[in-house]
C-alpha cells in the first residue's frame, strides 16, 4: 500500500477540500488505519464532491486494506486508462504499476502482465517494474520471460537481493540448479537472512544432490519463519528428501 500513498502524494495538487470526512490526502492513511471500510465510503463521498484522482487513490488504498485486491486493481486500471483525466506521466505510471501489483495479488497474473505492458508504453521500465513483471511471468510459469526481466532488473540494481533470489528460482525452474545455487548464494551475501534466498539456496542444493546441506538450510528457515508460506514449503520439501 505504500506505493499507493506515494501516488496519493503525487496527486495531492488536484484534490479540493470538501465537506466529506476525508477532505485531503493527509486524512486518508489515518482513516484507513482506523476503519478501512468506513474510509472507503468517505473517499467515495470525497470523490463525488470533487476530490478527483486523490480521492480515487484513497478509495483504492482502503479497498486494498479491506483485502479487496481485485476491486482496487479494477478501480486503478480504469483511472489510469481514462485519457480524459489530466495527470502527469509519473503519476499515471505509478497508478498502473499499483494496478499491476494488485492484479497479481488477486491471482490475475494475466491482467498484471497486460497492465504493466501499458506502463512500458509510457516510460522505460524501472527495476521495480521489471521485478513485478517477473513475478507475474513466474506466476504463469513463463520462466524464460521471468529470467529475462530479472536479468534486466539486476543490470540496474545488481545488489537487489530479492531480485537475485527470484532469479535463482527461475534458473532452477529452467533446469540449471548450479546456476541457481550461485545466484541464491549471491543473494544471501547481500542479505543473509532473506527467506527467499535461503529457500532457493536449499532447493538448489537438494537438486544438485547435497541433501544434507539443503535439509539444514530448510531447518534454519523453518526456525526463523515459523508458519510462513516458505516455512510450509520447506517442511514439505524436507519430508520429500528425508
Amino acid at each position: 500500500m505504500r506505493s499507493l500513498f506515494l501516488a496519493l502524494s503525487l496527486a495531492a495538487g488536484s484534490a479540493g477540500a470538501t465537506a466529506a470526512e476525508i477532505t485531503r490526502v493527509e486524512d486518508c492513511a489515518p482513516a484507513i488505519a482506523a476503519d478501512p471500510a468506513a474510509a472507503r465510503e468517505q473517499a467515495s463521498v470525497w470523490y463525488r464532491l470533487g476530490g478527483g484522482t486523490a480521492a480515487r487513490l484513497c478509495e483504492a488504498s482502503a479497498l486494498e486494506a479491506m483485502g479487496a485486491d481485485a476491486t482496487a486493481a479494477q478501480l486503478l486500471t480504469g483511472l489510469a486508462q481514462n485519457t480524459n483525466r489530466v495527470m502527469s506521466v509519473p503519476l499515471r505510471v505509478s497508478i498502473i504499476e499499483d494496478a499491476g501489483r494488485l492484479w497479481l495479488a488477486a491471482g490475475r497474473a494475466d491482467l498484471a502482465r497486460e497492465t504493466l505492458a501499458s506502463a512500458d508504453r509510457l516510460s522505460p521500465p524501472s527495476a521495480a517494474r521489471l521485478i513485478l513483471r517477473a513475478r507475474a511471468e513466474a506466476a504463469e510459469d513463463d520462466w524464460t520471460a521471468a529470467e529475462a526481466s530479472l536479468s534486466a532488473a539486476l543490470t540496474e540494481e545488481p545488489d537487489n537481493a530479492r531480485a537475485r533470489a527470484l532469479r535463482a528460482a527461475t534458473l532452477r525452474q529452467l533446469g540449471d540448479p548450479a546456476a541457481a545455487l550461485a545466484e541464491a548464494n549471491r543473494a544471501r551475501a547481500e542479505d543473509p537472512d532473506l527467506p527467499e534466498a535461503m529457500f532457493e539456496a536449499a532447493a538448489a542444493l537438494a537438486e544438485t544432490g547435497d541433501t544434507e546441506a539443503a535439509s539444514q538450510l530448510w531447518l534454519d528457515l523453518i526456525e526463523t519463519q515459523g508458519d510462513g508460506d516458505l516455512a510450509v514449503l520447506a517442511r514439505r520439501n524436507l519430508g520429500a528428501i528425508n
